[in-house]
């Protein structure tokens, strides 16, 4: 899994290491579309809204919510149908967490102050 802030074009390798459930997870939060490469060879590109575990009594089998990029379809695909989700839009809120702010804010008044 990538260690920097943003999630942006990381390929998640399925395994083991890093569960689909994981990957379906930080897909969620991802604030851009992703690629969702299908076991049938098939890739759906969009962004991912919501996602059931399979952990609740009404839902038993494990899915993910696509919102096609394309036509605005909604897909739920079950999790025994996606291969690797690809993070391969732009991600609106890179750059845009607290402390990336407070950097920016602080080097602003660095510059204002230099040129007084």
């Amino acid at each position: 899994m990538p260690e920097e802030e943003s999630l942006q074009g990381w390929d998640a390798i399925i395994g083991d290491e890093i569960p689909l459930a994981k990957v379906v997870e930080l897909a969620f939060t991802y604030r851009g579309d992703v690629s969702v490469d299908l076991v049938d060879g098939t890739t759906i590109v969009g962004y991912l809204f919501n996602y059931q575990s399979g952990h609740t009594a009404a839902n038993t089998m494990p899915i993910a919510e696509v919102i096609q990029t394309e036509t605005g379809e909604r897909l739920r695909l079950p999790y025994n149908q996606i291969e690797t989700i690809r993070f391969t839009g732009r991600d609106t809120a890179a750059g845009q967490s607290l402390e990336a702010w407070q950097r920016r804010r602080s080097a602003n008044a660095k510059a204002t102050e230099a040129h007084e």
